[in-house]
């Protein structure tokens, strides 16, 4: 199998590294010229908290500039799939197949503009890995990666237990599964809880739950995803609190994507994660308050950067 995955972030060079070291026939795809070149000719480097480093060959490429590919992974940040989606066309062979592993909503309506719902899969990654550099990334959680045909899809069992196969052997811990729009929207609640405060406050996520005005925010906010969910017929079960105050405990020292967005001055994720949650209540005459607020604050946070006194 051919793959081609798509953004050389932290999660893009995470499956690249681990897909080539395993012996697969993959490619990262970048945009820019002149990393792809640098990534090219370095490769890719993984540390780990306890000190192991070590470097593998990847082959980088251009859109269109190699052979297309049986599975495109998409792994680019939230905002940045519309345009990327647009190269799928150029990536993918004919029947091939479209993979989002990214966090929140929309990314799979941004690829099947381009691409028709009919070929995507979407995925979940729990995999704690941060970007130092470009083609440099620290590897700290081996979690699970879940894998499955979102509505709409006509990907059969069978070929999506193909691609989890593909990412036992590169070794990961991955299954394929029935119901992973359930499983999307219960990640959203915990995302939608953690890192927009995480990221407002520059704590890591296990300073949350000690910290009772910001804790009582991020559960009110996962619990408005629940209530969205159930609106449009979804079983996102379990108490939103109790949810989050497990997941900030495990990850206790983790800094969360949106909070690392922040310290380096990128865009966050905000517009698919708590903007999605406030767009699609809406829709469904759920009131999001609490979404509503975190996404405005973070897009506050977002234009003030230039203008932040030291």
């Amino acid at each position: 199998m051919k793959i081609a995955v798509i953004g050389p972030g932290a999660v893009g060079c995470l499956l690249a590294f681990f897909l080539a070291e395993a012996g697969e026939d993959v490619h990262l795809v970048d945009y820019r010229p002149e990393r792809a070149a640098f990534l090219q000719e370095q490769g890719i480097r993984l540390q780990t908290p306890g000190g192991e480093s070590r470097t593998v060959p990847v082959s980088c490429r251009l859109p269109g500039e190699a052979e297309p590919a049986d599975l495109a992974v998409m792994a680019v940040k939230a905002h940045q799939t519309a345009a990327a989606a647009q190269s799928l066309p150029l990536l993918l062979a004919s029947g091939g197949v479209g993979l989002s592993l990214q966090n929140g909503l929309g990314n799979l309506e941004a690829m099947a503009r381009v691409l028709g719902p009919e070929r995507l899969l979407a995925g979940i990654t729990y995999l704690g890995v941060t970007r130092q550099a470009a083609g440099q990334i620290i590897y700290a959680g081996k979690g699970e990666v879940l894998i499955g045909a979102p509505p709409g899809s006509l990907v059969t069992a069978a070929a999506t237990e193909e691609v989890a196969a593909l990412f036992r052997r590169a070794g990961f811990t991955c299954r394929s599964v029935p119901d992973i729009e359930n499983l999307l929207w219960d990640k959203l609640m915990i995302n939608a809880g953690i890192n927009p405060l995480t990221a407002l406050l520059r704590v890591p996520n296990g300073a949350l739950p000690e910290l009772p005005e910001a804790w009582s925010l991020a559960a009110a906010a996962a619990a408005e995803v629940q209530a969205v969910a159930k609106a449009r017929g979804l079983d996102v079960s379990g108490d939103p609190g109790e949810r989050l105050l497990r997941v900030c405990t495990a990850t206790a020292r983790n800094r969360s994507s949106m909070l690392q967005d922040i310290l380096a001055g990128r865009p966050t994720e905000i517009g698919s994660l708590n903007a999605q949650v406030a767009e699609r209540g809406a829709a469904m005459g759920v009131a999001t308050p609490v979404n509503d607020l975190l996404t405005s604050l973070v897009r506050a946070l977002e234009a003030s950067a230039a203008l932040r006194v030291e």
